[in-house]
């Protein structure tokens, strides 16, 4: 049994032809949970209408008045599928997610089952300009927002792209790696309960480098499935509610956080980063 969950904000048309269409192909035993983040009585009722009746899964809409955001409104429809349905992986998906082939979720199920140190997996994926958006290995914080910037002065477009690993997605072999999107990923569900779900305190971004700081408490790791492939559009959603410096800094917070929680970064490092990211205002690099 697999449960899907999939996580709606203000894009219900998208979200209902992303059930209709992708999550159909499906053809293991499953349930769809989909959680209405920011809920209205419009959106909610349009949801609901939009799978009246619907034979062909089980599909939950389960309203949150509140934007829970990614973490949250995972953990909430995850925990409803484990209560509703006892699945044994939970997918969860974007609603701006297509499969690559019919038989993507049903490959990555078993192939999850069959490797008993993965907690999680994650197919190969890839954006509309056609570049692997996946998988991603561990870079330390020093590397990612400090090292990076100051390169753009010395460094040659080639050589940057060596260094900091650039093209690591695209060269990557199937097996074990950091992490995985975010965007369509699979967990077991017992090693999900185990490692206690995502981090709540975060709201968008790095849950993926969480879950995987997450899983392997528990002894679990991440492997990467390139036999299957879904496109993703990337951003869609959220650059139609925020502006791209508001995304910058949430990713940036977001980021922070894991690597002071996760990590164990120490602070001095923090205080460098922010310098860096004053100046890359002012200039505008």
């Amino acid at each position: 049994m697999i449960g899907i969950i999939v996580i709606n904000y203000r894009s219900e048309d998208k979200t209902i032809s992303f059930v209709k269409n992708e999550m159909i192909k499906v053809s293991s035993d499953n349930a769809v949970v989909i959680v209405d983040n920011g809920s209205t009585d419009e959106s909610f009722s349009t949801l609901l209408e939009a799978f009246k009746g619907w034979p062909y899964q089980h599909v939950f809409v389960v309203p949150s008045k509140e934007n829970l955001g990614f973490a949250k409104g995972n953990n909430l429809g995850a925990e409803v599928a484990i209560n509703q349905f006892d699945p044994d992986v939970l997918l969860f998906a974007n609603n701006d997610i297509s499969l690559r082939s019919d038989d993507v979720v049903d490959k990555m199920a078993l192939k999850l089952i069959s490797e008993p140190q993965a907690g999680a997996i994650g197919p190969k994926v890839i954006g509309l300009d056609g570049k692997l958006q996946s998988p991603e290995p561990f870079i330390p914080f020093w590397k990612r927002h400090v090292s990076l910037y100051w390169s753009n002065l010395f460094m040659s477009k080639k050589r940057k792209a060596e260094v900091f690993g650039e093209d690591y997605s695209e060269k990557a072999a199937e097996g074990w790696h950091y992490r995985v999107s975010g965007s369509f990923f699979m967990v077991k569900t017992s090693d999900w309960k185990a490692c206690g779900g995502m981090d709540p305190n975060t709201f968008l971004y790095s849950e993926e480098m969480i879950l995987s700081e997450r899983l392997k408490k528990v002894g679990k790791g991440v492997y990467y499935y390139p036999e299957v492939a879904v496109v993703h559009e990337h951003g869609i959603t959220t650059r139609k509610y925020f502006d791209e410096y508001r995304i910058r800094m949430m990713k940036y917070r977001s980021e922070c956080y894991y690597y002071k929680t996760y990590i164990g970064t120490p602070s001095w490092q923090f205080y460098v980063a922010n310098f860096t990211y004053l100046l890359k205002r002012i200039f505008r690099r």
